[in-house]
Parts: C-alpha cells; structure tokens; sequence
C-alpha cells in the first residue's frame, strides 16, 4: 500500500512543495518487470514478422471465412480472457525480471553503479564543504559588520 506525506513552505510570493511517497517495493518491482517483459515480447515478436509473413495472409484469409462464427465463439472467449490476462501478466512479469537480473549483473552495470556511488558521495562531501564555508562567511559578515557599525 503506498503513503505519502507532504509538506509546503510559503515564503513572500513563492511556496515550496516537497513530499515523500513510499509504496511496497515488491509490488512496485512487479509491474516493472511486468513492463519490461513486455517490451521485450513485442521486440521478439517484431523480429519474427518476416518469417511469418505468408502464414500471416493465410490465416486472415481462413478468420475472413469463419467471421460468421465469430458471435457463437465471442461469449467462450470471453470467459477465458481474464484467466489469461493474469497468466499473460505473470509471464511478462517473470520476464522482465529475468531480463533485469541479467542487466544487473552485466560488469559494465555493475562498474556504472559503483560509478554512482563515488559521485553520490563526493556531492554529499561537497554539500557539507558549502554549509561549513557559508557558516564561516555568516561569521565574517557579522564580525566585519561589528567592525564598520
């Protein structure tokens, strides 16, 4: 189940919004992969269009012919899309996450990730370098200020 907590800021013209959302990651993972798979399926099946294409003809020339079928068989069919549709889900979910798995343990993904890591770090560093020299420049504006005033 996903929560959310805002929090907004009003100062002069100007108001600042910032929120957290948390969500279960397993859930959120899920759908991901879910997607990916997905993709992937419609990418595997764009590559066996030209081997395919003849027998492509050939079945829209025979569902032509059995068009009229089509209203006794449509109540059938729609009994079984729903068992289908979460069948087809998990598979593209599976999918997905074999696909990510792989990805992940790719070296030049794991080298990028380490990457990430040392950058993230280094901005963190960074940042508390700033907040040290801007304490230090309050301290000096107040100390020069005593000095003039």
């Amino acid at each position: 189940m996903a929560t959310a907590k805002t929090q907004t800021t009003k100062t002069g013209n100007t108001v600042e919004a910032t929120g957290d959302v948390k969500f279960a990651l397993p859930d959120a993972k899920r759908g991901l992969y879910s997607a990916v798979g997905a993709a992937d399926y419609a990418v595997a099946q764009l590559r066996a269009i030209p081997r395919y294409q003849g027998a492509v003809v050939e079945a829209l020339r025979s569902q032509v012919a059995d068009l009229q079928k089509l209203p006794q068989n449509l109540r059938a069919q729609l009994n079984d899309l729903q068992g289908k549709v979460n069948e087809t889900y998990g598979e593209f979910a599976d999918r997905g996450e074999k696909l990510v798995s792989g990805i992940r343990k790719d070296p030049a993904t794991q080298a990028a990730v380490e990457q990430t890591k040392t950058a993230k770090s280094q901005v963190k560093a960074a940042r508390t370098s700033v907040k040290k020299a801007a304490a230090g420049t309050g301290a000096a504006t107040e100390a020069a200020g005593d000095k003039i005033g």
